[in-house]
């Protein structure tokens, strides 16, 4: 773990670093780790960038063999709408990097830039388009059900992406989606369980 005084704190776990060389074994010359390192960069900073502009502050990164978690303090709560801005800001600059790398002519960084765009606006928790559910069900219902009902649409549409991910791993041995939906479920148990 490397840290800095009155910077962010940044955890870099060994899972990452697995991870990492696993990718970069299994490219075998593709070239999709680069482009994925930049796109998920610029999703992260997306959403640093708005969050600063609503008056937050990036206390902690970490980057874990699931992903990267910003930690964000904000002076005063946001609302259900300013959270959504800040969720919607990581596909946004995604689609940015996304449009620029294809006018660039450089179509796989483009597709992948897309790809984590988009499949991080699926309305699943935690992922930004679960936020953005849970925040415009928080706004016209209660808390409580607002929580259920989007928990229940999460918990839905991840035994879908397990069963993709199944078939896909049995007539294409590709485990890729199996492993995130997967994870994707874990997270919507625990959530379950609060």
């Amino acid at each position: 773990m490397w840290t800095w005084h009155d910077r962010p704190r940044v955890e870099v776990s060994s899972g990452f670093l697995l991870l990492l060389a696993a990718l970069f074994w299994l490219d075998e010359g593709v070239g999709l780790l680069p482009w994925g390192l930049l796109a998920c960069a610029a999703h992260e900073l997306g959403h640093v960038a708005a969050a600063v502009r609503l008056g937050g502050r990036v206390e902690e990164l970490s980057l874990t063999a699931v992903g990267a978690e910003l930690r964000i303090r904000y002076g005063a709560p946001l609302g259900y709408g300013q959270d959504s801005l800040v969720a919607l800001a990581g596909p946004a600059a995604n689609l940015a990097v996304g449009g620029i790398c294809l006018a660039a002519g450089r179509t796989l960084a483009a597709a992948v830039s897309l790809a984590i765009g988009a499949f991080n606006l699926l309305p699943i928790l935690p992922l930004d388009g679960g936020r953005v559910i849970y925040g415009l069900l928080a706004w016209r219902l209660d808390l409580d059900w607002a929580y259920r009902l989007t928990t229940a649409l999460s918990g839905c549409l991840v035994g879908v992406l397990v069963g993709v991910g199944t078939v896909a791993a049995v007539h294409y041995a590709n485990v890729t989606l199996l492993l995130t939906a997967l994870w994707l479920l874990a997270g919507v148990l625990r959530r379950g369980t609060k």
